[in-house]
């Protein structure tokens, strides 16, 4: 059997077990005394990978493969879906993709094994049909349809295709009509036996389930394959961005925008990078706080409607600022904003908001640790880039004020920003 190993927090006085499973796989397991499980199941292929290397050969996936192959898992060989099977137990479960990772997951208040058996053995038990698989097409041609009617989602890759020259993160990750069409079970089967092995998975377990528990359900339904991860493709992406403004028009009431601010300086140490992402925001949550006088002025001025969102989006090959939200005048907007974050760094920053913002950080870290879903997840996060989930507040308390003020006049130069605006359409002259 697997020995695991533990990991523990005297600050939260939790712990959780990690080990490596004969088969490749890793586990994680929380236990936690609540009333829900919840488990997640994750694999390292998302919408951002269509080329890759194997024994050799170089393949290449129609875009939108892992968005699709997610959909397609939920179909049993007996006509039933995986879904029905965890309805019947009492359960929820979903799935999804983003640009780097899949993951599948289940939250239950009873027939806690049941359902993590079923996880794992629909994920790792593929069945396509070429009927399934054209009927499917036409399913996701019509969400495909339904992301290119809206106009955040069209604002968002705007922005994102205004900053990025190479970076397929700027693609939708379900795909065009055009290359979903080109999906079959063979390619699909392909994505399966290349990427849905187990040592290029992860499981995560918090809730009412124990280690030995774990491992003995692991041990019952997967296989070593023997099977080596593929090598992954990568890209070339210069630091300078593509446009400095992107609009478009749609049948909106009022202008949307989102402002992307690129960041290529992107440590190669998961740890680091971690460090960095939390900074920027302790940046941010400074100078664009919804109780601070910038926001409060925007909206007095009337350059901003209520619901203006601000964060830093980073991973191992992708960063980036924005912020989003609705205005009249985004061009003005985005000249405020410009206007007070060079304000910002010359009169220097309020060493009593840099100690507020880490405080609140550390607070809502801990709250995570109430809700089995929010462990699961952090669990997962914290798993894939190879650190422990309890390093968080160390990580936290390496930042100093002076990193932060340094990274203000590091990140925010004119020639990293894009606007990315959909505009109400134009009345037709009749």
């Amino acid at each position: 059997m697997s020995e695991f190993k533990s990991f523990s927090s005297q600050l939260l006085g939790e712990k959780y077990y990690k080990t490596v499973h004969e088969s490749g796989l890793t586990l994680c397991v929380f236990p936690k005394d609540m009333s829900t499980t919840y488990a997640v199941f994750s694999v390292n292929f998302g919408g951002n990978i269509t080329e890759y290397e194997k024994n050799g050969e170089r393949i290449v996936l129609p875009e939108g493969c892992a968005h699709f192959l997610e959909h397609k898992l939920f179909d049993n060989s007996d006509g039933t879906n995986a879904d029905d099977v965890f309805s019947s137990l009492g359960a929820y479960c979903n799935a999804y993709t983003s640009n780097e990772k899949t993951a599948y997951l289940f939250s239950a208040t009873k027939n806690e094994e049941r359902c993590l058996e079923h996880l794992i053995s629909f994920v790792l038990d593929p069945y396509f049909t070429k009927e399934t698989v054209d009927k499917e097409i036409g399913i996701i041609a019509q969400e495909i349809r339904g992301c290119i009617d809206d106009p955040y989602e069209r604002c968002y890759l705007g922005m994102l295709e205004g900053m990025y020259h190479n970076n397929p993160v700027k693609k939708e990750i379900c795909g065009s009509e055009e290359s979903i069409a080109k999906i079959t079970p063979e390619t699909l089967y392909r994505c399966c036996q290349d990427f849905y092995i187990p040592s290029n998975m992860l499981l995560c377990v918090s809730g009412r389930l124990s280690p030995e528990k774990v491992i003995e359900i692991v041990d019952k339904v997967v296989v070593n394959r023997g099977v080596s991860r593929p090598q992954i493709i990568g890209f070339d992406e210069p630091k300078n961005i593509v446009s400095q403004y992107v609009k478009t028009e749609m049948p909106v009431g009022k202008p949307i925008f989102s402002i992307g601010v690129k960041d290529s300086d992107i440590p190669t140490d998961a740890r680091e990078r971690y460090k960095r992402a939390e900074t920027i925001n302790i940046l941010l949550n400074m100078m664009f706080s919804e109780a601070g006088d910038f926001y409060l002025g925007m909206l007095e001025k009337n350059l901003l409607s209520p619901g203006f969102d601000v964060g830093y989006s980073s991973n191992s090959k992708t960063a980036y600022v924005m912020m989003s939200g609705e205005s009249d005048a985004p061009e003005t907007l985005l000249s405020e904003i410009k206007k007070h974050i060079s304000r910002s760094i010359e009169n220097g920053f309020d060493r009593r908001d840099f100690d507020r913002e880490k405080k609140c950080m550390y607070a809502s870290y801990v709250s995570e640790f109430d809700l089995t879903e929010d462990i699961a997840f952090a669990l997962m996060s914290y798993t894939w880039e190879g650190l422990d989930l309890f390093s968080y507040p160390e990580i936290i308390g390496e930042i100093t004020f002076e990193d932060t003020v340094s990274i203000a006049n590091e990140i925010f130069k004119d020639e990293y920003f894009t606007l990315s605006v959909v505009e109400p359409q134009r009345k037709e002259s009749k």
